[in-house]
């Protein structure tokens, strides 16, 4: 190798190794969950329900992430508000079509409720990939809105997001 060219290659690691390393503290989250600011003040509500029932009870559900229902093998996604301990959950089913589900996080199958399209006076979703796969899991562009009530139980309310893995 030639005298001038013998400094390439300790040059290309040095480039190649520094290039690995970021000045963003780790979180455990990616960048599209971490947001504008990963601060937990800035966080931001996705949007929010109010729920009644009995078997769940009365709550205002006010998730802050969403995870796409891949993770649960299902199309979908739920959004979970830890504070009140309540999921609200959208499936989209290929044969009956699309359904919201309420549950406690206590007793997911005991505290719960299911109310398909046909049931609701609103029931408008918007469920479109982003082109995106973290840990084969696809990621979802987002929204939902439903008013949907029978003898006592309803939920009421509206959400979106960009990206729901």
């Amino acid at each position: 190798m030639p005298r001038e060219t013998r400094w390439i290659p300790a040059l290309l690691a040095i480039v190649l190794n520094v290039g690995c390393f970021s000045s963003q503290p780790w979180t455990g989250l990616g960048p599209m969950a971490q947001g504008a600011g990963s601060g937990e003040k800035e966080r931001q509500a996705l949007g929010s329900f109010t729920v009644a029932s009995d078997r769940v009870g009365d709550a205002t559900v006010t998730p802050f992430g969403c995870e796409a229902g891949g993770r649960q093998h299902f199309l979908g996604a739920d959004f979970p508000d830890e504070r009140s301990g309540v999921v609200v959950r959208l499936v989209v089913d290929p044969l009956d079509g699309p359904a919201v589900r309420v549950f406690a996080t206590d007793a997911r199958f005991e505290k719960t409720f299911v109310f398909r399209r046909a049931e609701c006076r609103t029931f408008h979703f918007s469920l479109s990939s982003t082109g995106w796969r973290i840990n084969d899991i696809e990621d979802y562009k987002l929204s939902l809105e439903v008013d949907c009530e029978r003898s006592g139980e309803s939920v009421r309310g509206q959400l979106s997001t960009t990206h729901c893995h």
